[in-house]
């Protein structure tokens, strides 16, 4: 099974390529999953400090900004992110200043970056699931329910069968040409393809990764905690723990 990977945000192919070597050594390892790569097509200037934290560049993010206002108002949020009653709440209060949650990006903005990976993905027949790190994961997310419109909307057939999320946010929807970010607790889509969760507890973010979670369906969706922070896990017992979850991912898939 293909997977298509999409990197963090600050991210290109190449070095999401480095970033996951040791996963995707695994995962091959495996014999049942093949690994695909991609990048956004924003270029992506890293914030002061971090520089050299991303790898060399060029350096590229999927979903543009709407505007250097929604950008820095998203970076001042997230040194300060803010901790709520639960996920959901959490990610309420990171949106918080906006009108409409999600509102940082154009419903263009966002058209631009699922119609990019479509037509990746309808470049290579082969591909069948999707792979997503940090902001990767919110739009692999996002464009897992975007091809479940189509398809109801408009007969277009589904690709996707499985997706693996790696740390990332709840997904953002386009609806009456307006962008906004689902919380399991006010709307009733459901992402229900099988998924696999991979989040650590010492990640400052990880309740933007469990609302992501707590929007898939609960029968077949595996959460698996690595214990560390907002990274991938590099170590030999959790890598080889990871590949048997990868392993009964594409199992629940065959079911």
């Amino acid at each position: 099974m293909k997977f298509l990977c999409l990197p963090g945000a600050y991210g290109s192919a190449k070095n999401f390529q480095v970033q996951l070597g040791p996963f995707a050594a695994e995962c091959e390892k495996t014999g049942v999953v093949e690994l695909a790569w991609t990048q956004g097509t924003v270029p992506a200037k890293p914030p002061p400090g971090f520089e050299d934290y991303f790898g060399p560049g060029p350096l590229y993010r999927f979903v543009e900004f709407d505007g250097m206002e929604g950008f820095e108002d998203i970076l001042d949020k997230i040194r300060d992110f803010p901790e709520g009653i639960s996920a959901e709440d959490t990610m309420r209060r990171l949106f918080s200043s906006h009108d409409s949650q999600g509102s940082a990006y154009s419903d263009v903005n966002l058209r631009k970056a699922l119609d990019h990976l479509f037509a990746v993905i309808d470049a290579d027949p082969e591909i069948e699931g999707i792979l997503g790190y940090s902001e990767g994961a919110t739009t692999a997310a996002s464009l897992v329910l975007e091809e479940r419109r189509r398809a109801e909307e408009h007969g277009i057939p589904r690709r996707i069968k499985a997706a693996i999320f790696l740390a990332g946010w709840p997904p953002l929807k386009l609806q009456n040409g307006e962008v906004h970010a689902l919380l399991a607790d006010e709307c009733e889509d459901v992402i229900d393809i099988p998924t696999c969760h991979i989040v650590g507890c010492y990640d400052p973010y990880i309740h933007g990764a469990m609302a992501l979670y707590n929007l898939c369906d609960e029968d077949s969706a595996e959460l698996f905690d690595h214990g560390k922070g907002h990274t991938v896990p590099r170590d030999a017992v959790t890598l080889r723990e990871l590949g048997e979850a990868v392993i009964r991912l594409t199992a629940r898939v065959d079911d």
